[in-house]
């Protein structure tokens, strides 16, 4: 029976509230391995009637540990990039950036230094100098940059695409910083 079948019947008849709750969880966890799109009615439904905040489900979609959730006392650059290296450490993740080469790259419209950042990160995924771990970082801020389901929403005009800007240009600036020789051909 669907979510939205459930919220139709009488409160005698609706599923109890525990239920409900494990439903979420379960659409959340589908969503985040990537089983669901997130833009399916039933997902979009889950997360209008769903009593977790946008943001806890947006953590979840990204594919942030749990570790990383209960440790958000410490957030600085050290521990985003962590966490931006978690999402692109899921295979699934790495492959919708590589699948997604055409629309990564039409952001570059935005500006030169969406462009810098672009690149640079593309580089880093693209490089034969590093290893798979040494580019999980920019895999998780490409693919930050692709889901429309992030810390803000993409669809919020103007503020929605403030997070991924961020997050591509401290990204950005870790491997310009760790691998300056890798770089030091585009500077000239």
């Amino acid at each position: 029976m669907t979510l939205r079948r459930w919220g139709r019947l009488p409160d005698e008849e609706r599923i109890p509230e525990l239920y409900e709750k494990a439903f979420y969880e379960v659409v959340y966890e589908l969503l985040a391995e990537g089983h669901l799109r997130q833009d399916s009615e039933v997902v979009e439904l889950v997360l209008q009637e769903s009593d977790q905040t946008v943001f806890s489900a947006a953590i979840k979609n990204l594919g942030f540990t749990a570790d990383f959730i209960k440790d958000t006392k410490k957030i600085d650059s050290n521990s985003i990039i962590e966490g931006i290296a978690q999402i692109g450490a899921h295979k699934s993740k790495q492959d919708s950036v590589t699948l997604s080469k055409t629309k990564i790259f039409s952001f570059i419209k935005l500006g030169t230094e969406w462009k810098h950042r672009i690149k640079t990160l593309y580089s880093v995924v693209s490089s034969n100098k590093l290893t798979a771990i040494d580019k999980f970082a920019a895999y998780g801020a490409l693919f930050y940059l692709l889901t429309p389901f992030d810390l803000i929403p993409d669809n919020i005009p103007v503020f929605g695409l403030m997070d991924d800007y961020f997050i591509l240009g401290l990204v950005t600036v870790y491997y310009i910083k760790r691998f300056p020789a890798l770089f030091k051909s585009q500077d000239a």
